[in-house]
Protein backbone atom coordinates (compact mmCIF):
# COMPACT_ATOMS: atom_id res chain seq x y z
CA UNK A 1 0.00 0.00 0.00
CA UNK A 2 1.38 3.13 -0.87
CA UNK A 3 1.03 6.60 0.77
CA UNK A 4 0.48 8.16 -2.85
CA UNK A 5 -2.51 6.12 -3.34
CA UNK A 6 -3.85 8.43 -0.58
CA UNK A 7 -4.40 11.38 -3.03
CA UNK A 8 -3.03 14.42 -3.03
CA UNK A 9 -3.51 15.39 0.54
CA UNK A 10 -1.84 12.02 1.65
CA UNK A 11 0.76 13.84 3.97
CA UNK A 12 -1.56 16.72 5.41
CA UNK A 13 -2.28 16.71 9.25
CA UNK A 14 -6.09 18.35 9.00
CA UNK A 15 -7.94 19.97 6.36
CA UNK A 16 -8.36 23.95 6.44
CA UNK A 17 -11.02 25.22 8.77
CA UNK A 18 -12.92 26.64 5.90
CA UNK A 19 -13.54 22.62 4.72
CA UNK A 20 -13.70 21.20 8.04
CA UNK A 21 -16.34 23.90 8.73
CA UNK A 22 -18.24 23.62 5.57
CA UNK A 23 -18.18 19.42 5.92
CA UNK A 24 -19.49 20.02 9.58
CA UNK A 25 -22.67 21.87 8.50
CA UNK A 26 -23.41 19.45 6.01
CA UNK A 27 -25.13 20.06 2.57
CA UNK A 28 -27.45 22.60 2.05
CA UNK A 29 -31.45 21.73 2.88
CA UNK A 30 -33.97 23.36 0.95
CA UNK A 31 -37.73 22.99 2.00
CA UNK A 32 -39.56 22.18 -1.19
CA UNK A 33 -43.18 21.93 -1.60
CA UNK A 34 -44.99 20.66 -4.99
CA UNK A 35 -48.61 19.79 -6.15
CA UNK A 36 -48.69 15.61 -6.54
CA UNK A 37 -50.80 13.67 -9.50
CA UNK A 38 -53.71 13.96 -7.01
CA UNK A 39 -53.71 17.60 -6.48
CA UNK A 40 -52.54 17.76 -2.80
CA UNK A 41 -49.51 19.41 -1.73
CA UNK A 42 -46.52 17.25 -1.00
CA UNK A 43 -43.72 18.55 1.05
CA UNK A 44 -40.28 17.25 0.69
CA UNK A 45 -36.44 18.47 1.71
CA UNK A 46 -34.04 19.01 -1.48
CA UNK A 47 -30.93 18.09 -0.16
CA UNK A 48 -28.08 20.20 -1.98
CA UNK A 49 -25.61 17.16 -3.15
CA UNK A 50 -28.36 14.23 -3.08
CA UNK A 51 -30.48 13.38 -6.54
CA UNK A 52 -33.50 10.72 -5.90
CA UNK A 53 -34.71 9.22 -9.13
CA UNK A 54 -32.28 8.50 -11.47
CA UNK A 55 -31.94 4.81 -11.62
CA UNK A 56 -35.80 4.58 -12.91
CA UNK A 57 -34.76 7.43 -15.53
CA UNK A 58 -31.40 5.54 -16.49
CA UNK A 59 -33.64 2.57 -17.12
CA UNK A 60 -36.58 4.18 -19.18
CA UNK A 61 -33.40 5.76 -21.23
CA UNK A 62 -31.90 2.30 -21.74
CA UNK A 63 -35.20 1.06 -22.53
CA UNK A 64 -35.82 3.06 -25.36
CA UNK A 65 -32.09 2.65 -26.81
CA UNK A 66 -32.04 -0.16 -29.40
CA UNK A 67 -28.33 -0.39 -28.90
CA UNK A 68 -28.64 -1.31 -25.10
CA UNK A 69 -28.73 -5.22 -25.11
CA UNK A 70 -28.79 -5.51 -21.38
CA UNK A 71 -28.29 -3.13 -18.54
CA UNK A 72 -27.78 -3.61 -14.69
CA UNK A 73 -29.11 -1.03 -12.07
CA UNK A 74 -29.36 -0.73 -8.36
CA UNK A 75 -32.87 -0.43 -6.58
CA UNK A 76 -35.02 3.05 -7.91
CA UNK A 77 -34.47 4.30 -4.37
CA UNK A 78 -30.48 4.67 -4.04
CA UNK A 79 -29.72 7.81 -4.51
CA UNK A 80 -26.70 9.53 -6.28
CA UNK A 81 -24.58 11.69 -4.26
CA UNK A 82 -22.23 14.25 -5.38
CA UNK A 83 -19.97 16.58 -4.08
CA UNK A 84 -21.23 19.90 -2.59
CA UNK A 85 -19.26 23.07 -3.73
CA UNK A 86 -15.13 23.67 -3.32
CA UNK A 87 -14.92 20.42 -1.39
CA UNK A 88 -12.59 18.65 -3.53
CA UNK A 89 -12.33 14.64 -3.63
CA UNK A 90 -14.40 12.84 -0.70
CA UNK A 91 -15.52 9.99 -3.51
CA UNK A 92 -15.05 7.04 -1.34
CA UNK A 93 -17.68 8.92 0.91
CA UNK A 94 -19.96 9.42 -1.20
CA UNK A 95 -20.04 5.97 -2.31
CA UNK A 96 -20.69 4.92 1.33
CA UNK A 97 -24.00 7.23 1.50
CA UNK A 98 -25.22 6.38 -2.19
CA UNK A 99 -24.77 2.61 -0.64
CA UNK A 100 -26.71 3.75 2.79
CA UNK A 101 -29.22 5.61 0.79
CA UNK A 102 -29.69 1.85 -1.12
CA UNK A 103 -29.95 0.17 2.10
CA UNK A 104 -32.53 2.95 3.80
CA UNK A 105 -34.91 3.09 0.37
CA UNK A 106 -34.79 -1.05 -0.27
CA UNK A 107 -35.11 -1.08 3.68
CA UNK A 108 -31.84 -4.44 3.31
CA UNK A 109 -31.10 -6.11 5.77
CA UNK A 110 -29.88 -3.82 8.95
CA UNK A 111 -31.82 -0.78 7.41
CA UNK A 112 -32.68 0.04 11.21
CA UNK A 113 -29.00 0.84 11.88
CA UNK A 114 -28.67 3.39 9.84
CA UNK A 115 -31.95 5.96 10.70
CA UNK A 116 -32.51 9.47 9.18
CA UNK A 117 -30.10 11.25 6.94
CA UNK A 118 -27.08 10.37 5.34
CA UNK A 119 -24.49 10.76 8.19
CA UNK A 120 -21.57 13.72 6.78
CA UNK A 121 -18.00 12.95 5.78
CA UNK A 122 -16.40 13.77 8.92
CA UNK A 123 -19.16 11.50 10.40
CA UNK A 124 -18.21 8.81 8.55
CA UNK A 125 -14.59 9.15 9.44
CA UNK A 126 -15.22 9.06 13.05
CA UNK A 127 -16.90 5.93 12.49
CA UNK A 128 -13.90 4.16 10.69
CA UNK A 129 -11.92 5.55 13.47
CA UNK A 130 -13.76 4.07 15.96
CA UNK A 131 -14.24 1.06 14.14
CA UNK A 132 -10.88 0.95 13.80
CA UNK A 133 -10.18 1.25 17.76
CA UNK A 134 -12.68 -1.70 18.26
CA UNK A 135 -10.10 -3.84 16.03
CA UNK A 136 -12.76 -3.70 12.48
CA UNK A 137 -9.91 -3.66 10.13
CA UNK A 138 -7.59 -2.16 11.96
CA UNK A 139 -5.05 -2.12 9.62
CA UNK A 140 -6.03 0.68 7.50
CA UNK A 141 -5.48 3.46 10.25
CA UNK A 142 -1.83 1.64 9.74
CA UNK A 143 -1.93 2.01 6.21
CA UNK A 144 -3.55 5.54 6.25
CA UNK A 145 -2.09 7.11 9.35
CA UNK A 146 -5.92 7.77 10.12
CA UNK A 147 -8.49 9.83 8.15
CA UNK A 148 -10.44 11.91 10.77
CA UNK A 149 -10.13 15.56 9.52
CA UNK A 150 -8.01 15.27 6.55
CA UNK A 151 -8.77 14.69 2.87
CA UNK A 152 -7.07 11.46 2.20
CA UNK A 153 -8.95 9.08 -0.21
CA UNK A 154 -10.49 6.02 1.58
CA UNK A 155 -10.81 3.35 -0.51
CA UNK A 156 -13.26 -0.46 -0.76
CA UNK A 157 -11.49 -1.36 2.68
CA UNK A 158 -13.08 1.64 4.33
CA UNK A 159 -16.42 0.94 3.04
CA UNK A 160 -16.39 -2.36 3.89
CA UNK A 161 -15.31 -1.12 7.32
CA UNK A 162 -17.89 1.28 7.82
CA UNK A 163 -21.02 -1.37 6.09
CA UNK A 164 -19.47 -4.17 7.91
CA UNK A 165 -19.69 -2.41 11.42
CA UNK A 166 -21.87 -4.48 13.95
CA UNK A 167 -24.81 -3.18 15.23
CA UNK A 168 -23.93 -2.66 18.65
CA UNK A 169 -20.49 -0.58 18.03
CA UNK A 170 -23.29 1.70 15.66
CA UNK A 171 -25.57 1.61 18.73
CA UNK A 172 -22.29 2.85 20.92
CA UNK A 173 -21.29 5.32 17.80
CA UNK A 174 -25.03 6.75 17.23
CA UNK A 175 -25.23 7.64 13.85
Amino acid sequence: FQKSELGPYAWENRMPTWLHDQLEAGPKITAVNRIGRDGRLIKYDQVQNETPGIIPILAQLSALDRSVKQAYYCHPSTLHVGKTPHEGGFCGYRNIQMLLSYIQGAKAQGYEEFPGRLPTVLKMQDHIEDAWDKGINEIGRVQTGGIRDTRKYIGTPEVITYISMPHWVLSLIHI
